[in-house]
């Protein structure tokens, strides 16, 4: 008993000093706005929002050719994909989206960022920045290619179905039914 009593003083001392420092913190802020009952900032004073990223497809077209070509391509395939009736399953649809908001914009902005120094120590290693480009959209395409051409939702389908019939047909030892080629049923 007394043991919890001191645990619960400890823990009320430690809410108190908190209380306390939020308070003190918050007349300590109230007292650096303008005086007035509510005024806004002024403009000066306002924090810039942070600008918006340039769409990829902005992105896509500061690229040299070839790789401006093989990017919008796969930009189209990911549209076409994405408007396609039929939705695609819920890892196809990620990855889709992913690649268009994530994946190929990084790829991209990686490149379009790189200094002349850069690409310098890049093409003294034997890796030019261009190749290096070329290579990583090869390797989004594919990536695109092969989720658009497996359904994973029908492979799901399946792979539930036959998990529902050995539920129902292997389950023989428990009363229920067996298999053709049952011993009992010869």
């Amino acid at each position: 008993m007394t043991a919890v009593l001191l645990l619960l003083v400890i823990f009320g001392g430690i809410a108190l000093i908190v209380y306390v420092d939020n308070t003190t913190k918050a007349g300590r802020r109230a007292a650096r706005l303008p005086t007035g009952r509510g005024e806004a900032l002024p403009a000066a004073a306002r924090p810039l929002p942070a600008p918006a990223p340039e769409p990829v497809e902005s992105l896509v077209l500061r690229l040299p050719e070839p790789q401006r070509a093989r990017a919008w391509g796969v930009l189209c395939a990911v549209a076409d994909a994405q408007a396609e009736p039929g939705t695609p399953d819920a890892r196809t649809a990620y990855l889709l989206a992913e690649t268009r908001r994530t994946y190929l914009p990084e790829t991209v902005r990686a490149y379009l960022a790189l200094t002349d120094g850069a690409r310098e120590r890049l093409a003294g290693q034997g890796q030019p920045a261009d190749t290096l480009l070329a290579e990583q959209l090869a390797l989004i395409e594919d990536g695109v290619r092969e989720a658009l051409r497996h359904d994973h939702a029908a492979a799901d389908r399946l792979m539930t179905q036959g998990r529902f019939l050995r539920e129902r047909f292997v389950a023989g030892r428990d009363g229920g039914l067996e298999l053709p080629g049952d011993a009992t049923h010869d």
